[in-house]
C-alpha cells in the first residue's frame, strides 16, 4: 500500500478510548436483543409498538456514552499530524448523528467529513465507506480506514479498502493492529508516497 490520500476513522473504541466492557453487548443483554445482530437489526425484529421505544432508549444510551466518553490517548496528535501532511480525514460511525456531534464537541475534534447511520446503512455494510470515497473522489486503494472491530474489517474488505486497527481488549486477532495512534502514524509515514 502506498501512502493514502485520505484517512477514515471509526468512532467508538477507535477515536474514543475503549471501555473495559462492551457497552453495546450490555445494551443488547438489557433489552433482550440477539447478540449476533447489530442493535438496529435486533430492534427491527421486535413488534412495531416496541421499536419506537427501543430506538428512543438507544439514542439516550448513545448520548450518555458520548457524554462520558474519553478520547483515545494520542488521537488528537495523530489527527494533527495527518492535517499537517495535508491528508483529509473522515469519521464513519454507526452511531446517531446527535451522539456523534456531542462526542466531537466534547473533545474538540474535527473531521473534513462526518457520516453516521442517518446517511447510509451501518457497518458491516460498506456503504459509509463508499460514501466517503465518493465525497473525496477516491478509489478504495487510495484511502486507509482505521477501525477496531470485525464489522470494520468486513466493511473495508467488501470494497478492497485497506484497513488498520487500533488495539482494544476485544480485538487481538485483527491485523495490522497498533497499540497507540502514534505507532500507527509511524507505520503510515513509512509507506511510500
Amino acid at each position: 500500500m502506498g501512502r493514502p490520500r485520505a484517512v477514515f476513522f471509526d468512532l467508538d473504541d477507535t477515536v474514543l478510548a475503549p471501555r473495559a466492557s462492551n457497552p453495546w453487548a450490555t445494551f443488547k443483554q438489557d433489552h433482550r436483543l440477539p447478540t449476533h445482530l447489530l442493535i438496529l437489526d435486533g430492534i427491527a425484529l421486535r413488534p412495531p409498538h416496541e421499536q419506537a421505544k427501543l430506538h428512543q432508549r438507544l439514542l439516550a444510551y448513545e448520548q450518555a456514552l458520548a457524554a462520558s466518553s474519553k478520547v483515545r490517548e494520542g488521537m488528537p496528535e495523530l489527527l494533527e499530524a495527518l492535517a499537517a501532511l495535508g491528508l483529509p480525514t473522515a469519521l464513519l460511525t454507526n452511531n446517531h448523528r446527535a451522539a456523534t456531534q456531542m462526542a466531537l464537541q466534547k473533545h474538540g475534534l474535527a473531521f473534513a467529513l462526518v457520516l453516521t447511520r442517518e446517511e447510509a446503512p451501518p457497518k458491516p455494510s460498506p456503504a459509509l465507506l463508499e460514501r466517503a470515497l465518493e465525497h473525496f473522489g477516491l478509489q478504495p486503494h487510495e484511502a486507509l480506514y482505521i477501525g477496531d472491530s470485525e464489522g470494520d474489517w468486513q466493511a473495508a474488505q467488501a470494497i478492497g479498502l485497506p484497513v488498520w486497527f487500533l488495539a482494544t481488549p476485544h480485538n487481538s486477532t485483527l491485523q495490522p493492529r497498533f497499540e497507540y495512534p502514534l505507532e500507527l502514524l509511524q507505520s503510515l509515514l513509512q509507506q511510500e508516497g
